[in-house]
């Protein structure tokens, strides 16, 4: 077990606005939001996604498919290394669309094999999604 760092007000209002944002694509039956969820990213190995979307809607407590997309939010604890740690853990376990955003700086990062590029929007191609900075930060 380890110990994650404690969410702020600004981390929480992330998950808000993901949450919202994201609505009418749930509305719609296409993407199911799900905030601090619990993954199984190996046998015995277990992942809290700060925001995850899922092709289907969830039956079991624990999914056992792979959200197709997961957006971490950095709190003033995290580590870098054990944000990578936990990005590269939900690559391998087949997350499709990995996101890292940093409310304070207003900045959003897509995963990619072990690299972060800044982007200027989410967007999620094979849905049709594309998700301002400032609908994810304000």
């Amino acid at each position: 077990m380890v110990d994650r760092p404690l969410p702020t007000f600004p981390h929480s209002r992330v998950q808000v606005n993901l949450t919202d944002a994201f609505k009418e694509w749930q509305d719609r039956g296409e993407l199911f939001r799900a905030i601090e969820i619990r993954l199984r990213i190996a046998e015995n190995r277990f992942r809290i996604a700060d925001f995850a979307l899922f092709s289907s809607k969830l039956a079991d407590p624990i999914p056992e498919q792979a959200p197709c997309a997961v957006i971490e939010i950095i709190s003033p604890d995290d580590r870098f290394n054990d944000l990578m740690q936990k990005l590269a853990d939900y690559e391998d376990a087949g997350v499709e669309f990995i996101h890292v955003a940093d409310p304070p700086t207003w900045k959003l990062w897509r995963y990619r094999h072990g690299d972060l590029s800044s982007v200027p929007a989410l967007e999620l191609a094979a849905h049709q999604v594309s998700i301002s900075l400032d609908s994810i930060f304000n």
